[in-house]
């Protein structure tokens, strides 16, 4: 924050006139001044202090000063302080925003680091009873297309989790336009791809309060699922993830069909399906091969599904999303994927723990009819999911 109040010109002065040392460890720090970062302190000598950070890029430092202007003017935000110390964890936030019910500690994330250094970083912010807020930087966001974005595993670490249950959201904050890009209702399609409702906000147009209680409206979310569950039907496959590999040698021996050919129920869009890191078809695909072993009439025991996604779980066919912000458990995403299934008249819950299978699952072999059977499905999906 230097450049603020100083120029490069009495930055440089003070630099060959004084000494410079960490407050966290004490060992001796030099001022580096540059024209592509941002005029920083580093450590002369490699240590273990925990408050060594690489230098700020001009996108990072003028985000954080948008942010800290922006805060300043929000009625809701009682006080606000940039790059505040944190003696007792050693820490610095980007910026802490006190609001009348809470401590926000707001990091804005231009680069990836270990995933570990974050999750300490936010663990450390809970245990003084501060919400972690991150945001990324926008210009690392890669979008696909309409509705669709690909997120690194990095990535999924700064996602936002609000009620219990329901997808996460993705904030970030682009310094150039000067704009929130806020992903709500993320559902993912595969380990990077996700789908989900966004919009674009200028920062001087929202409060801080509205920000983190939006909600988008996610009604083109499933048109624009479905479209891309036709892409990929049609799509050749030269490259296949292990988990499909092994479906799809199930497929072919079990149905003498290829994983491009599941059933329309394999391709639901749920909630809850953070908690799979495996691609929503494969997982799908599995549990429609278990139910489809039971004949209409038959009760079925959430305990046996359970099992059986649990060895899919231990022989790799299926992977679990490791996810520090939630501690929900995988077996919600059965449950809301088996209860999906109630409502579109597979199943029939007969108790809290046990499902009767009332319709048999289509396996068809012509491709035209299964496109068909997809657009059937996307109509009752955009009717009776919410």
């Amino acid at each position: 924050m230097a450049e603020r109040k100083w120029t490069k010109d009495r930055l440089r002065s003070l630099r060959d006139h004084s000494d410079f040392f960490c407050p966290v460890c004490n060992s001796e720090v030099e001022l580096r001044i540059g024209n592509i970062v941002s005029a920083h302190f580093a450590h002369k000598k490699i240590s273990g202090c925990t408050e060594q950070h690489e230098a700020e890029s001009s996108y990072h430092l003028q985000g954080k000063l948008d942010l800290y202007d922006w805060l300043k003017h929000n009625k809701a935000v009682r006080n606000v302080k940039l790059e505040p110390y944190l003696p007792k964890i050693k820490q610095r936030p980007d910026l802490l925003a006190e609001t009348e019910n809470e401590i926000v500690a707001i990091e804005f994330q231009c680069s990836t680091t270990d995933s570990k250094i974050l999750v300490k970083r936010t663990e450390n912010y809970q245990s003084l009873q501060m919400k972690p807020l991150w945001l990324l930087g926008a210009k690392r966001l890669t979008r696909v297309g309409m509705t669709s974005f690909s997120i690194t595993p990095f990535q999924w670490h700064l996602t936002n989790f609000t009620d219990h249950g329901e997808p996460p959201q993705l904030y970030c904050y682009c310094s150039q336009t000067k704009a929130f890009i806020v992903l709500d209702s993320i559902i993912p399609f595969s380990p990077r791809l996700i789908f989900a409702t966004h919009q674009k906000i200028p920062i001087n147009s929202i409060t801080f309060k509205e920000l983190i209680n939006i909600k988008i409206n996610r009604r083109t979310l499933y048109d624009n699922w479905f479209a891309h569950v036709k892409r990929f039907r049609l799509q050749l496959k030269s490259f296949q993830s292990k988990e499909s590999s092994l479906l799809n040698i199930t497929l072919y021996k079990e149905k003498q069909t290829p994983i491009t050919f599941l059933p329309s129920h394999a391709f639901l869009p749920l909630k809850t399906a953070y908690l799979i890191e495996t691609a929503s078809y494969i997982w799908q695909g599995w549990l429609l091969l278990f139910l489809d072993k039971y004949s209409i009439g038959k009760e079925i025991l959430f305990q046996d599904i359970y099992y059986f996604f649990k060895n899919r779980v231990k022989e790799k066919a299926i992977k679990i999303r490791s996810l520090y912000q939630t501690n929900i458990h995988y077996s919600y995403v059965i449950r809301e994927y088996l209860n999906k299934l109630c409502l579109l008249s597979i199943l029939k819950m007969s108790s809290e723990r046990k499902y009767m299978k009332i319709s048999h699952i289509r396996w068809e072999t012509n491709l035209e009819q299964i496109i068909h059977h997809d657009k059937q499905l996307m109509e009752q999906v955009n009717k009776i999911f919410r």
